[in-house]
């Protein structure tokens, strides 16, 4: 049996690569998505076909033999993008490390080594596999060479070829030597399209008969291009026929697939930061297990605690039953202070019966003995998101963990540390340390509880391995904050907030059933007359969440205008409704359904499934580390999309209600971001207006529309409105023509005298783009630092929009600053003045509190004032307050 040699289409699969992945970059501003889809073909390749024998043919630099023979060939094909050239020393670089033979040669393109090395091998006896889909190689098949496309999975051997093209593969030169290739800019005969060059071929059997026979052609304009364009013809059939000359080796040895370089590859794959890659390729060592202890006597873990206490430092590691801290209980602690040990205290380790596993201390015990450690204010406390063992050791012991805190999880977003992910796990793997996954301890164990069942020495190894990879990450983590300027936003914010949102988490908000039930119900009457409109306006029901049946009834029997078609249909997202919508009264109404299924599914049906059955109560997980401007983010469920405009909207906050005897007190900065950049831009005209207490949209819209504040309509208030909150978007004259829906000059010529009239901004946000150009990262007012790696892209899409996120950053970074200071500011004083009220939300710029009823004008007060002096800046900060039985406003 003849073995298979895979020879692959370099050149052709980096093109293919590069517009199949969508733009993707590494923290740098590098490039990757070539790179990124080059690989995984290879990787696909040689996982689906596992070739013995493999070689990579790239095309040489600059011109070509052909441009010799005709210099406009491939006149009409544009420069390659810079975004893709850069990518290619690294797909070159892969090639290389992954002992890919690799095969280039000046003057000489990769179909015509391909050919040569196709040629050679199956002459040899060998079974030649092109990977390609470039339909100029399919001339080479025959009873010893096929072609594969790994991307379409579609393999041509002879058959396929005559199927598709109806003449045979070694007849493909003179059929495609008559339609020419737009494309490669070679010329064919004009009007000869595939069809036709078929059926001559198939009819003269070759170029040569064609031309040899021609005058039995009927009398027509196609037998005068034919006559006429002979040059062409003989020209395109050399142009399009392969070279079978090409240095090639010659040996089927040195096509053998070798193993790869896995310290190269690795290197590598950290440069570009392909993070799943990285993983396959283990140069992690594992930790040796002589580092870690476990301890189950009382005179042992007194020395522990004895020793500790004289460090300055305590990594902290809890194992639990559950990935709810607020509900967790406890199954063991593991404690280190430096990488040289650690140790693991079991207190709730079971038998398969659930009685207790021997060896362990009892929890009381344990809990006595390590609390002085835990709250002892001279030793720092460490772990990877600290804010789960915190509440852990505070929901089960009632312990609360003293002296400065440190989440390595937090300090790795802040210092923005290259990869796709902050587990603990990743960031050693990255690191050259391998930690024993979670899934390896516990195996096939699927309950929640399943570390209970884990043997003890197993879970000592286990959990040490955590607190031994947080401490290494520290040591690395606690420099780099300092160096980068961010230690006191890390110190002073951050981590003083982790007790706060901790507490937030277990006090929860109550729902209102009964509310939900009736919303349940109306809402589902509402969606159900809304489909029946729908159905009635396009004669037919259908399924209203296909986008392809939604565009073909809106494109095809409407006849509105649309926009490309792609492989899958129309568009029909959002925008392309909205824009719809003034023409036909049918997209309005999908979008309203649309709307209105995402608030029925993600609020009224799912709110209630999610309350506590013992405290009756939603707990949201606040994180910190999630988004890039340092806004917090809410999960499981995402309270801060909580939604506020709309009769539905607000009929949905009426769920949410105080506990009895208690009311809600609403705090909501005004304009938070506007004033920020009045601060930053330091425009005389935002200033005046902000300190005199003006209404900064009134004043806006008298300026871009020229008339007395007197006379200015709610609807140019509503569209200095949206200019003044896009400029601090960086928004567009395009995108804000699309949002008011008028022209792009009127737009344009909107942001035009807003940019006359605070001529300060716009010096702002020059001054900001040049500086973060300088430095490559922008800061807040509190130093909160994002990297615009792209600020200098070459292409323009992915420059602009580093532009505005170079803008945006400081203003939203600091607004979110801001409201985490007020955060820690407003529990200060609400504890100093013993005012009995629970900080429960926060959304965006707003704050709510869960309140007794006497005590709300006093906790009014106290709320506004400390959230109006949280940061000084040349604006006053303003504070709208609203009390209320429920989270609806108004």
């Amino acid at each position: 049996m003849k073995e298979d040699v895979y020879l692959i289409d370099g050149s052709a699969y980096i093109y293919r690569a590069y517009h199949a992945v969508k733009p993707l970059a590494n923290s740098k501003g590098a490039q990757t998505n070539a790179v990124f889809g080059f690989i995984n073909i290879i990787r696909k390749l040689i996982r689906e076909k596992a070739p013995k024998f493999l070689a990579v043919a790239f095309d040489s630099k600059g011109k070509v033999f052909r441009h010799e023979m005709y210099p406009e060939y491939k006149a009409n094909r544009p420069q390659m993008p810079d975004d893709l050239a850069e990518q290619i020393p690294h797909i070159k670089e892969y090639v290389s490390a992954s002992n890919i033979l690799s095969i280039e040669e000046s003057g000489i393109e990769a179909d015509d080594i391909i050919a040569s090395a196709s040629v050679s091998l199956s002459a040899l006896g060998y079974n030649v596999i092109i990977v390609s889909g470039d339909k100029d190689l399919l001339q080479l098949v025959n009873e010893s060479v096929s072609m594969w496309d790994p991307m379409k999975d579609k393999l041509m051997d002879i058959a396929a070829v005559e199927e598709k093209y109806s003449v045979k593969p070694e007849k493909l030169l003179d059929m495609f030597a008559l339609i020419g290739d737009s494309a490669d800019n070679i010329p064919g005969v004009p009007g000869v399209g595939p069809k036709t060059a078929e059926k001559l071929i198939a009819e003269f059997g070759s170029l040569d008969g064609l031309y040899a026979g021609v005058e039995s052609l009927k009398k027509s304009k196609m037998k005068d291009k034919i006559i006429e364009n002979k040059e062409l013809a003989y020209l395109s059939r050399d142009l399009i026929a392969l070279k079978y000359d090409a240095e090639i080796p010659t040996d089927v040895n040195d096509y053998t697939l070798q193993d790869g370089d896995d310290e190269k590859l690795a290197a590598l794959f950290s440069e570009l930061e392909f993070s799943s890659f990285l993983k396959e390729i283990d140069t992690s060592e594992k930790i040796s297990t002589e580092k870690f202890t476990i301890v189950n006597n009382e005179a042992q873990l007194e020395s522990v605690v004895a020793e500790l206490l004289q460090k300055d430092t305590l990594v902290v590691d809890t194992e639990t039953t559950s990935l709810d801290a607020r509900t967790a209980k406890l199954v063991g602690v593991s404690l280190c202070s430096d990488p040289e040990k650690a140790w693991y205290i079991p207190v709730g380790h079971l038998n398969d019966d659930g009685s207790l596993q021997p060896g362990q201390l009892p929890e009381s015990v344990v809990r006595d003995t390590l609390t002085p450690l835990l709250v002892a204010g001279s030793v720092m406390k460490v772990a990877h998101n600290l804010k789960y063992d915190y509440t852990v050791l505070k929901q089960q012991w009632g312990v609360e963990l003293g002296g400065q805190l440190a989440d390595t999880m937090v300090a790795a977003h802040l210092l923005e540390v290259p990869g796709r992910s902050l587990k603990l796990d990743d960031l050693c793997f990255e690191r050259g340390i391998r930690l024993t996954p979670f899934k390896e301890v516990v195996g096939n164990d699927k309950r929640e509880d399943c570390f209970a069942y884990v043997g003890l020495e197993e879970a000592t190894n286990y959990s040490c391995e955590d607190v031994y990879g947080a401490i290494i990450l520290w040591n690395e983590f606690q420099e780099q904050l300092i160096d980068k300027d961010l230690d006191g936003l890390f110190y002073d914010l951050e981590m003083p907030l982790i007790p706060v949102l901790a507490a937030m988490e277990v006090e929860g908000i109550c729902i209102d059933d009964d509310i939900l039930k009736k919303l349940s119900i109306e809402f589902a009457a509402k969606l159900e007359d809304i489909e029946a409109k729908i159905y009635e306006l396009s004669g037919k029901p259908f399924n209203i969440n296909s986008p392809r049946q939604l565009g073909q009834i809106l494109f095809e029997e409407l006849e509105l205008p649309h926009g490309r078609k792609t492989k899958t249909g129309y568009s029909t997202d959002v925008k392309v409704l909205e824009k719809l919508a003034p023409k036909h009264p049918l997209p309005a109404l999908v979008l309203e359904y649309r709307t209105l299924t995402k608030l029925q599914t993600t609020y009224v049906e799912k709110l209630s499934s999610l309350r506590d059955t013992i405290t009756g109560r939603i707990h949201t997980s606040f994180n910190q580390a999630v988004t890039a401007t340092g806004r917090l983010s809410s999960t499981n469920p995402n309270l801060q999309n909580i939604p506020i405009k709309g009769e539905d909207g607000h009929k949905i906050r009426q769920a949410f209600i105080p506990a009895k005897g208690c009311l809600f007190i609403s705090a909501d900065y005004s304009q938070i971001d506007l004033r920020v950049l009045a601060h930053y831009s330091q425009d005389a005209a935002l200033l005046e207006a902000f300190n005199g207490g003006a209404d900064i949209h009134a004043r806006t819209a008298a300026q871009i529309f020229g008339v007395s504040p007197l006379f200015i309509t709610p609807d140019m208030r509503r569209i200095a409105k949206s200019i003044n909150f896009g400029i601090v978007y960086g928004m567009s004259a395009f995108g804000l023509s699309s949002q008011l829906n008028i022209s792009r000059k009127e737009a344009q010529n909107f942001i035009d005298r807003y940019f006359q009239h605070y001529s300060g901004v716009k010096q702002f946000m020059g001054d900001i783009v040049d500086r973060a150009r300088e430095d490559g990262f922008v800061t807040t007012l509190l130093n909160r630092r994002r990297g615009v790696p792209e600020i200098d892209a070459k292409n323009k899409m992915r420059r602009e929009f580093s532009e505005r996120m170079a803008i945006n950053t400081p203003i939203q970074g600091t607004a979110a600053d801001i409201i985490k200071l007020a955060m820690l500011k407003v529990e200060a004083a609400l504890l100093k003045e013993n005012i009995p009220a629970k900080m429960l939300l926060q959304i965006h710029d707003e704050l709510v509190f869960e309140v007794p009823e006497n005590v709300i004008d006093q906790a009014t007060r106290v709320i506004r004032d400390a959230m109006e002096g949280a940061m000084e800046l040349d604006v006053p900060l303003v504070v709208n307050v609203e009390v209320g039985k429920s989270l609806a406003k108004g």
